[in-house]
């Protein structure tokens, strides 16, 4: 009985981790948006016009390198990490070589088709580069066996169990990642120029209504992804203080002095403090009654924002911007899309999780059933 028991509660480990995995799923998403972005305007090529990986004559910048090679880095780290354990190590960093520049390749490729952006085979290089930044770095993380244990251990004690989980965790990460433009609202998908309607009072309600909506909406996300309440609290602060660094930091680095602080507005500051409130009661229900509010909350947000005019087309001029740039159009329109159909996703992700009932699985015959863990609300 006792070994029965020791079968039954040892966990297995997947050969795949689906944490590695859904990160560089988002990575090829990100990659693919920004190198095709805008999507339209394609025309061929016409014929004078050399194949780009036979013209070395192209113009290069170093912000253009630094950017191609940090690009990669997550998506060569992750695929290393990702690729099944029994492979070598030598074979996990050069598929993630070999899968990266491919990915390039087709990004550079598609881009001759697109007159707004340039194929470079410095950009191809650079981007092989960041790749092997990342296959080197994630195989030093596979080989550092301390560094592996603790974020294993970490990952079972302090988040849900499930691979819908490291889903949860990774969402996480892709709203952080937004925040980096200083331009949008910390919990908006707009932005107003000027501060002339800041007082305005219906301009006030909408941004309340919006901000409470969806800080009540990230908050309750956060606090489902971990395994116990008070995690979720801890995790929750930290969150949404990363994001205001990130907002700030990157207002004052990036934006006219004349408009850093526009991201954060009277009907903000008084939505913070209203989904605050709101979130020090709803803590203490059940999961699945916060997974359903926090859906209806992260959607109320858009919908919200619907209220102001050409939502979908409202992103942050760029005459706000002291760097004028061509990657800052890309990571401009890049952002602006996650903030809107982030809501979407994890509303779907929670309700998959915690709302729509599974269906049992079959046990094959010989093996021992999965244990289920007992959830902590």
């Amino acid at each position: 009985m006792n070994a029965w028991r020791a079968v039954t509660l040892q966990p297995t480990r997947p050969s795949h981790p689906s944490l590695a995995l859904w990160v560089a799923a988002v990575c090829v998403g990100v990659i693919v948006y920004a190198s095709l972005q805008p999507f339209t305007g394609w025309v061929a090529p016409e014929p004078p016009v050399r194949y780009f990986l036979w013209y070395w004559g192209q113009r290069w910048a170093v912000a253009d390198a630094i950017f191609n090679v940090a690009a990669y880095v997550p998506l060569g780290a992750a695929l290393v990490i990702a690729w099944p354990r029994r492979w070598s190590l030598k074979a996990k960093i050069a598929m993630a070589i070999v899968f990266s520049a491919l990915l390039s390749l087709g990004m550079e490729t598609a881009q001759m088709w697109l007159p707004t952006r340039y194929a470079s085979v410095r950009d191809l290089l650079a981007n092989a580069l960041g790749a092997l930044i990342g296959a080197m770095l994630g195989a030093s993380l596979i080989a550092f066996k301390p560094v592996t244990d603790w974020a294993s251990r970490s990952r079972n004690e302090l988040i849900v169990a499930g691979r819908s989980a490291d889903l949860q965790l990774v969402l996480l990460g892709v709203w952080l990642f937004a925040q980096i433009n200083p331009a949008i609202p910390l919990f908006g998908a707009t932005f107003h120029p000027g501060q002339q309607a800041a007082f305005d009072p219906a301009v006030v309600i909408v941004e309340f209504a919006q901000t409470a909506a969806a800080l009540i909406g990230i908050g309750l996300f956060t606090d489902l992804t971990m395994r116990k309440r008070w995690m979720g609290g801890i995790a929750l602060v930290l969150v949404i203080g990363a994001a205001i660094t990130m907002k700030t930091a990157a207002a004052q680095a990036v934006l006219k002095p004349l408009a850093w602080d526009e991201w954060l507005r009277p009907g903000h500051t008084l939505g913070l403090a209203g989904g605050a409130f709101a979130l020090m009661v709803l803590f203490w229900l059940p999961r699945r009654a916060k997974s359903v509010l926090a859906g209806i909350a992260l959607l109320s947000g858009v919908i919200i924002n619907l209220l102001i005019p050409d939502l979908i087309t409202s992103e942050a001029p760029l005459s706000l911007f002291s760097w004028n740039y061509g990657h800052l159009l890309h990571l401009n329109g890049l952002t602006h899309t996650i903030v809107l159909l982030w809501p979407f996703v994890a509303t779907a992700v929670l309700f998959w999780r915690f709302v729509v009932p599974s269906a049992p699985r079959a046990i094959p015959y010989g093996s021992a059933p999965d244990r289920p863990h007992k959830m902590q609300a």
